[in-house]
């Protein structure tokens, strides 16, 4: 009886730590795609200019 006992806690305290640790890898996972601050409308119309591709190919090749 002592013996079936232990094996059941063990089965479940082990389905709680690997539930546990999947629902922690599923939250990591889905928040990590989210882009970090804020984005500024006025960086969107920069961006949707047909010349910001030229002003980033300016600004690579200056190194800065």
């Amino acid at each position: 009886m002592t013996k079936t006992l232990t094996i059941t806690a063990a089965t479940i305290i082990a389905i709680i730590v690997a539930t546990t640790a999947t629902l922690f890898t599923l939250s990591a996972v889905a928040h990590s795609d989210q882009a970090c601050g804020r984005v500024d409308t006025a960086e969107l119309r920069q961006a949707a200019d047909p010349h910001y591709a030229a002003s980033l190919e300016k600004l690579a090749r200056c190194g800065n």
